[in-house]
């Protein structure tokens, strides 16, 4: 695999989806590649027979309203002398 960067290896990620982040800068979390592939998971339901299956969705989008950087990351007691 070639060296990228993180910026080329997001526009990679992004190229033909419509992604905004709403908090003003990526959303790592959110990225496409942050979720589980969503057959390999439906494998693991069947066969340790988690649950029963009764329909599929296919979603048109998600909104997800970030903190970016996260509330954790901001300095506390910011403007206190």
């Amino acid at each position: 695999m070639a060296n990228i960067t993180a910026e080329q290896a997001l526009v990679a990620e992004m190229a033909g989806l419509d992604i905004h982040f709403p908090a003003g800068a990526v959303d790592a979390p959110e990225l496409p590649s942050s979720y589980k592939n969503a057959a390999n998971v439906v494998r693991q339901i069947n066969s340790f027979g988690l649950a029963e299956i009764v329909d599929y969705i296919d979603p048109y989008g998600c909104m997800i309203a970030g903190d970016t950087p996260p509330f954790w990351m901001k300095k506390k007691n910011k403007g206190r002398r």
